[in-house]
């Protein structure tokens, strides 16, 4: 059963909504999960595919502002928000036993990579990807306020947020923000399990990257259970989902603009 009683036997017949923009991975309009059955194109998405070739063309020109930054367009508003804050580094750093000294030597002498790959294999790797995302809704919910106030401004539209990999942290905020707009969990979690094949061109080198992080081949998998799973632990920790969001300062009206931005 989901978050709304419905049985989840009818996971597998249920449509995950189509990207309407073939060159880029994993992506997904949020709008179109209250609109599976109907044959409208939201405005933004006719607007999005309008000016894809002048995007095109801005892109080309533009210069990464570091050798590993993301480009970024000329005129478009970028908001950096890391749900790997201070707080989740903090909630880490406390799981750390015997390798806590290696792991603040090498940080200190700048040896960043070795650090990351202990961080990885002792805390990161026991915890899986459910753990990822439950020490994320328990740490991190002062960012995860910061991008909901984003989606409930309507000056910021369209928006469009994504992570490294595309699945894990915009998937935790895609759950959060689906959740609110009273999406079964059932049909959540067909949306992330597609995930799983939407990245399926770059999972070599995805895996590549965990195992440089100290990370097994599943971190690079969508675990059946995850949308069920982080549910279950905001219902249990928080009590229910209403009163996680309001511990985090997402009150009725910043709920309430989400919805009318993407409903209405």
């Amino acid at each position: 059963m989901d978050s709304k009683g419905n049985n989840s036997a009818s996971i597998a017949s249920t449509p995950v909504p189509r990207s309407p923009f073939p060159t880029i991975l994993n992506f997904r309009d949020i709008e179109s999960f209250e609109k599976v059955s109907s044959s409208e194109v939201p405005e933004h998405i006719q607007q999005g595919k309008k000016h894809d070739a002048k995007v095109r063309e801005l892109a080309s020109e533009a210069e990464p502002e570091s050798p590993i930054a993301p480009t970024k367009v000329p005129g478009i508003c970028y908001r950096d928000i890391s749900l790997n804050g201070r707080s989740y580094e903090k909630k880490l750093l406390k799981r750390l036993r015997y390798a806590s000294l290696a792991l603040i030597a090498l940080m200190a002498l700048g040896h960043r990579t070795e650090a990351i790959k202990i961080l990885g294999k002792e805390v990161i790797q026991p915890r899986g990807l459910v753990g990822q995302a439950t020490d994320a809704i328990d740490s991190s919910g002062l960012e995860l306020k910061q991008v909901l106030s984003l989606l409930a401004d309507a000056e910021n539209y369209p928006v469009y947020f994504h992570c490294t990999s595309g699945k894990d942290r915009t998937g935790l905020v895609a759950l959060i923000l689906l959740m609110i707009l009273d999406v079964p969990c059932d049909i959540i979690s067909v949306d992330y399990m597609a995930s799983e094949g939407e990245l399926l061109s770059e999972r070599k080198f995805r895996i590549q990257e965990l195992q440089a992080m100290g990370l097994s081949d599943d971190f690079a998998n969508c675990p059946p259970r995850w949308v069920m799973d982080v549910h279950e632990h905001i219902i249990r920790t928080y009590g229910n989902f209403q009163s996680y969001l309001d511990r985090i300062g997402v009150d009725e009206a910043l709920r309430h603009g989400i919805r009318s931005n993407i409903l209405e």
